[in-house]
């Protein structure tokens, strides 16, 4: 195959692949109560209450990195349905800072969900857009945080593009929030190992991989932190055997525990996490 029938292929995959996030998005319908958090973590509407409590506070917490310090105008790329940016107004977050907020997506149903939750708050503006070919001049942002988005991405090349993007948008000196899956947690090695699954880039990298990445894009590392320490990834809570397997949610409340009481004494256990979030600064 020529160089450039390949070029074509991966640009045909690629698309596909974008194509197909798309549609999945555009097609979330969440009913009863908390149908928002459900809608942006994808849960089901018999989510029980213990799982949607916990689901909360990770959104408080990862709020809060997510946002704190943040000043001037900041960019919520990829903000879904506006579940972080939200709970980062309800805490209060960069209030004192007089901050403005633009949230962008690539889903128009997740933004109209969106700008229905913040209508009247003059502090918060929507758009649609890729996070690839930000829709801003350069220099436009002081913050950007993009949360769950980049593991969402059909490529490393879009990985780097996106990452390119938010140095060119953000001011010297700006900060930026950014997470991924942690390819060396327990549970993806597993997977990888004992399952045969495959575990590759860009949903998957270690701390080094994803420092490299930033590093290259121009942006320097300055805290991390992790969440998701559960023997299981993913939902146990809607497997038939869960019952009998964690009738207690044992699994749950061993990472809560970890999250919010070990962690802040021994913050390099963070790196053992699943999924870890990244504050850094453009160089």
């Amino acid at each position: 195959m020529s160089r450039s029938n390949s070029a074509s292929e991966f640009m045909k995959d690629r698309l596909c692949l974008e194509r197909e996030e798309l549609a999945f998005w555009e097609r979330q319908r969440r009913c009863g109560g908390d149908c928002d958090l459900k809608m942006a973590r994808d849960l089901p509407d018999d989510t029980p209450q213990f799982i949607l409590h916990l689901q909360r506070e990770f959104e408080d917490r990862a709020a809060a990195f997510s946002f704190a310090g943040s000043r001037g105008m900041v960019l919520d790329a990829g903000c879904g349905n506006g579940e972080l940016l939200i709970a980062a107004h309800k805490m209060g977050i960069a209030k004192e800072n007089g901050a403005r907020f633009i949230g962008m997506d690539f889903s128009a149903n997740m933004l109209g969900r969106a700008k229905f939750r913040t209508s009247g708050d003059p502090r918060v503006a929507f758009l649609q857009g890729s996070i690839t070919s930000l829709p801003f001049v350069d220099r436009s942002f002081d913050w950007v945080v993009s949360s769950g988005v980049l593991t969402c991405l059909a490529t490393p090349q879009s990985m780097a593009e996106a990452l390119q993007e938010f140095n060119r948008v953000l001011c010297p000196g700006g900060g930026l929030v950014v997470d991924f899956f942690n390819r060396l947690s327990h549970y993806t090695l597993a997977r990888r190992y004992l399952f045969g699954e495959r575990i590759a880039p860009p949903e998957y990298l270690s701390f080094s991989e994803f420092r490299n990445q930033l590093e290259n894009a121009g942006f320097q590392i300055e805290e991390h932190l992790g969440f998701d320490f559960k023997l299981c990834q993913g939902y146990l809570f809607m497997s038939r055997y869960r019952p009998v397997v964690d009738p207690a949610y044992l699994q749950e409340r061993i990472s809560q525990l970890l999250e919010k009481r070990i962690l802040p004494v021994w913050p390099k256990l963070s790196l053992f996490g699943y999924r870890i979030y990244v504050r850094c600064k453009k160089i």
